[in-house]
């Protein structure tokens, strides 16, 4: 009996990652702590959980704390990770965790990618494709100010209208379909390409939410179009 109230009480805590794992890949960090699985409290050794999540046929959401603050991201298959038991009495906020205040399973949620690099304005990236990019690339271009890619495909329209309308027909649908089935990997190309890198993941209903959560992970954090208050620099 004793060992059911403990195993209660008890949660599991990220104590190391390993590289090119599901964890390493979504962005987890040592000192995560597992709360949840699609709304189920977790309390099992990490045993359990890797063979439930082995099992799984579709993506789950898993909810997290770290430093206090809640999250959910999606989750496809086993973390990758070694985890310690931690008790609820070292947590204040394990004490009596609400998953309701923080997952809705009637919800629908979006995955978002944070890029950041030193001293810039970070990126947030809704990894849910856009139909703006299946229909009018150049306009999806600037939306999302990749200028230079907005530039060389004005070229290339212009170049194919100069030689023939029929050809540029044919290049804008071609173009139209290319765009819209990689546009997710060409964001995150060009992110990289001028030196940022994906922070943070996870996900959240709205890119409001988003933000909000990707502020309490980083207090330091801001966005283009940002719904926050800017971050007040120190001196």
């Amino acid at each position: 009996m004793s060992e059911e109230i403990e195993r209660e009480k008890s949660f599991l805590q990220i104590k190391s990652i390993r590289t090119s794992s599901n964890a390493f890949i979504m962005k987890l960090r040592e000192g995560d702590i597992i709360i949840a699985l699609d709304g189920e409290i977790v309390h099992k050794s990490y045993e359990e959980l890797s063979k439930q999540l082995s099992e799984m046929k579709d993506k789950k959401v898993i909810t997290l704390l770290r430093d206090g603050v809640f999250f959910n991201t999606f989750i496809y298959g086993p973390l990758g990770v070694i985890c310690e038991n931690i008790t609820s009495e070292k947590i204040q906020e394990l004490e009596n965790p609400n998953i309701n205040t923080h997952f809705q399973q009637d919800e629908f949620y979006y995955l978002f990618e944070v890029f950041k690099k030193p001293r810039s304005v970070a990126n947030l990236l809704n990894t849910m494709p856009s139909i703006l990019a299946s229909i009018a690339p150049p306009l999806w271009m600037l939306q999302n100010r990749l200028w230079t890619y907005f530039c060389l495909t004005m070229v290339f329209y212009f170049t194919l209208f100069m030689i023939s309308p029929w050809l540029f027909f044919i290049g804008w649908i071609l173009k139209s379909w290319y765009v819209g089935n990689s546009q997710i990997d060409i964001l995150r190309f060009f992110y990289r390409f001028y030196n940022y890198r994906l922070s943070l993941s996870f996900c959240a209903k709205s890119e409001k939410q988003a933000q909000e959560i990707a502020r309490k992970l980083d207090e330091k954090i801001d966005f283009h179009f940002s719904y926050l208050e800017p971050v007040i620099l120190e001196d």
